[in-house]
């Protein structure tokens, strides 16, 4: 009894491993083979060769097993297989330190490229410009080196992905350095993305990152010869300007001279990691990766680490994205583009929710996508302990293959030669495949037998019957899954039978003038007749009229009409105006039953005009809306039209012109011309015409001598009354001399102020009365210039 329990446990283990390893056989393994020694391998990427057999590349630290040779610590190992797992031939590549092959690419010639990172400086290895750089290999069919080089600066550069491009191949990778073959660096790690010829020369190279670590992993193809390049990014400045959360999936959209066009961030507010990516046909990408996150451009999480599949167009806009995985870690690495869809490769450590089973600590997790995303069917291999696989293909006709590493011995790995082991699996293709036909249209009446070509299998369809076929004589979605041995498979079709679902354009309606309507028969058929003529079974309307479809399907005929009408909002504000100086104007923008918006905010019809500027106004009726729009402008008075002359001198022209750009003038006198000659004093007005609107100045001209007042007598008697012979100015002067003279022609008095009069005496004395001369100098202003004037005259002194 002591030994039985032991027994019945590993019994107990055995069947259940039996059980749990035969659910979900979709895919039939064709052989499970691990490669290696006593130390660590380890398959990073695995390529269907032209010539049926299998390229594998990783690296290995071994000295003994399957790797024929080492030049010290880890080399790059490519291993050539035949169909059935055989090695052909293998190869190891290096120096003394560690190289690691993540890459491979079968050129036209047969020849390889083989890529990865060196820390060597030896053995096979030269030009080593530091700590690690990229390390390139072409090699003959063979194997056989045909030339290596060296790629980096005085830090740490390393490549993940060769693929390529016209006129040469583009490599992704991240570096630190900012010398050698590399011109700067923003902090940490950049992504690092150049291009060789077949030679290996390096014809232009790029990186693009911010103060922290950013990972470039895979390119791509896009639109006219651009390139997708993807990968982690941690900075949030530099080129990073979106940056969501911890760690995003980084995307540029590079020229093919590696040029940055645009860089988009994705991802939530935790942590994402993108790993490879697969070009498409329309330029864009699907990108295999990991997320932490459950919101932001994540569409949910089952916990811990899942695998997320985001797919962009060639403008880096999100077509689809979804995760998959279960309660524990889950993580998707290669991709490859099968007949019907899609194939990842990664590892799961769940046994929940997407993930139907686990043997171990980690398994090699596949899973087929259909081409929206949608999980066809996913499957675990591997053993009790860490299998992973990073890689991924698809053999048209023959099935998948997968390769990663493992540490099993048991289950799916048939041993163990060391430690962690290369690993590549061979699978067949799907052995469950379901095809119920295309979506079907039936007239009237007609029925339709779907009967699924499956041997050995269950069926369950869409309204909970078993049997082996389904009759349908009625519109509806009709699916049923078939189950073998626990491989399930689903398949839908859409039937309509017509005139039992209404060919219906929708009712009569009333557009807005400018909108679009787009008719679309939304029937299957094999024919449609439009009262346009078209034959197809959408038409955009931009008129008013009564359309009609007719739609055809062998005998069967439907039709529909739809009266399509157009509300045109009529109303002018006017061409653009100009008006005068204080005048007003009245915009109209009346509608019956209608609603208004004007520029200031008002809401009335119509809205007077004050001041110049740009006036609209929205007019809204029955959920249409018009706008117009007009210019008002003012003429104003100009600043100055005549000159400010005050004084005109005996003798003296003055011309007076107002010189005012596109005017015409009409003068007091009725002259038209523009300018006047005065040579008198008086009143003048002139009457201005500019852009319709008329102004009008006047001025008023003195003689110059009536600018100052002299009297002509005076009597200093004592009485305070004209006691002192003094001039009055009677507008503003600027200097000022008087001077009086007796008939000898001696000079009495002298005053620099116009209001210091003499008083009749000299030197004190009271002088004699009689006849005095009298001179005075002065200057006015006239027109803002100083006019020098002078007037002489007598005056009598009377006691």
């Amino acid at each position: 009894m002591p030994t039985l329990a032991p027994k019945l446990s590993f019994l107990f283990l055995f069947f259940a491993a039996q059980c749990l390893a035969q659910q979900k056989e979709c895919v039939i393994p064709l052989w499970s083979k691990n490669y290696g020694g006593s130390g660590n391998e380890q398959a990073n990427a695995a390529i269907h060769a032209s010539d049926g057999s299998l390229l594998v590349a990783g690296y290995t630290n071994s000295t003994d097993g399957d790797p024929t040779g080492n030049f010290g610590n880890r080399d790059y190992w490519l291993l050539k297989l035949d169909s059935a797992g055989n090695i052909l031939w293998e190869k190891t590549y290096g120096g003394t330190a560690n190289e690691i092959a993540k890459s491979v690419l079968e050129l036209p010639d047969g020849d390889l490229l083989l890529l990865g990172s060196t820390s060597s400086a030896d053995g096979q290895v030269n030009g080593n410009h530091g700590q690690e750089d990229v390390w390139i290999l072409r090699l003959s069919p063979a194997g056989n080196i045909v030339w290596a080089r060296c790629y980096g600066g005085s830090d740490n550069e390393s490549a993940e992905k060769i693929i390529p491009v016209p006129g040469g191949f583009v490599v992704a990778g991240y570096a630190q350095s900012k010398d050698g073959d590399l011109q700067q660096n923003q902090g940490d790690f950049d992504y690092w993305i150049f291009k060789i010829d077949g030679d290996g020369n390096l014809l232009w190279s790029k990186t693009y990152g911010g103060s922290l670590a950013d990972w470039a992993y895979s390119p791509s193809l896009s639109d006219n010869g651009n390139l997708l390049i993807t990968g982690s990014s941690f900075s949030d400045d530099g080129d990073i300007t979106g940056s969501i959360g911890f760690y995003d999936y980084w995307v540029l959209k590079l020229s093919p001279d590696g040029n940055l066009i645009w860089a988009k961030n994705y991802g939530g507010p935790f942590e994402e990691r993108a790993y490879n990516s697969l070009g498409t046909a329309d330029g864009g990408c699907i990108i295999t990766g990991a997320t932490l996150s459950t919101s932001g451009d994540v569409p949910g999480n089952n916990g811990s680490y899942d695998c997320w599949i985001l797919r962009l167009d060639a403008d880096g806009n999100i077509t689809w994205t979804q995760t998959y995985g279960g309660a524990q870690e889950d993580r998707a690495f290669g991709i490859a583009e099968a007949e019907d869809g899609y194939l990842i490769s990664g590892f799961s450590s769940s046994m929940s929710g997407d993930v139907s089973n686990n043997y171990g600590i980690k398994d090699g997790w596949l899973l087929k996508l259909d081409d929206n995303g949608a999980l066809l069917w996913e499957k675990n291999f591997g053993g009790s302990q860490d299998d992973r696989f990073y890689t991924t293909g698809f053999i048209p006709g023959e099935g998948f293959f997968a390769a990663g590493s493992s540490l099993s011995d048991d289950i799916d790995l048939p041993g163990n030669k060391g430690q962690r082991d290369l690993w590549v699996i061979r699978l067949g293709p799907d052995s469950l495949q379901l095809n119920l036909g295309n979506d079907t249209l039936l007239c009237a009446g007609e029925s339709l037998t779907l009967k699924p070509e499956v041997d050995d299998a269950t069926f369950l369809w869409q309204n909970g019957t078993v049997s082996d076929s389904f009759t349908v004589n009625s519109t509806g979605t009709y699916w049923v899954e078939a189950d073998r041995q626990g491989c399930k498979a689903r398949d839908t079709i859409e039937v309509e039978v017509l005139g039992e679902v209404p060919l219906e354009l929708g009712n009569d309606t009333v557009l807005c003038a400018g909108e679009t309507l787009m008719l679309q028969a939304q029937i299957l058929a094999d024919d449609f007749l439009w009262s346009t003529g078209s034959t197809a079974n959408t038409i955009s309307v931009i008129e008013p009229g009564t359309y009609w479809v007719e739609a055809t399907a062998g005998q069967c005929k439907v039709a529909d009409t739809i009266q399509v009408d157009f509300l045109t909002i009529e109303f002018d504000l006017g061409e653009d105006l100009l008006l005068c100086e204080g005048e007003k104007t009245t915009l109209d923008a009346t509608v019956e039953n209608a609603d208004y918006l004007w520029q200031d905010g008002s809401t009335a019809p119509t809205y007077t005009v004050t001041e110049p500027g740009t006036y609209w106004v929205q007019v809204g009726e029955s959920g249409c809306i018009e706008f117009d729009t007009v210019e008002i402008s003012y003429q104003f008075r100009p600043d100055s039209i005549l000159p400010n002359y005050e004084y005109i001198c005996e003798n003296e022209v003055i011309w007076l012109e107002p010189s005012i750009p596109g005017a015409s003038y009409i003068w007091n006198d009725g002259s038209q011309n523009s300018k006047l000659r005065v040579i008198q004093p008086g009143d003048y007005r002139v009457t201005v015409l500019l852009n319709g609107c008329s102004f009008e100045d006047a001025i008023s001209l003195r003689p110059c001598e009536s600018c100052l007042y002299v009297p002509n007598a005076f009597s200093p008697d004592g009485n305070g009354i004209n006691d002192v012979f003094r001039s009055f100015p009677v507008c503003e002067i600027f200097y000022f001399e008087m001077k009086v003279f007796d008939r000898w022609g001696n000079l009495l008095f002298e005053s620099y102020d116009p209001s210091m009069g003499w008083d009749g005496r000299f030197k004190g004395k009271k002088l004699q009365p009689g006849t005095y001369a009298w001179w005075i100098s002065y200057e006015i202003m006239n027109n803002g210039k100083r006019i020098p004037l002078s007037q002489k005259g007598e005056v009598y002194l009377m006691l």
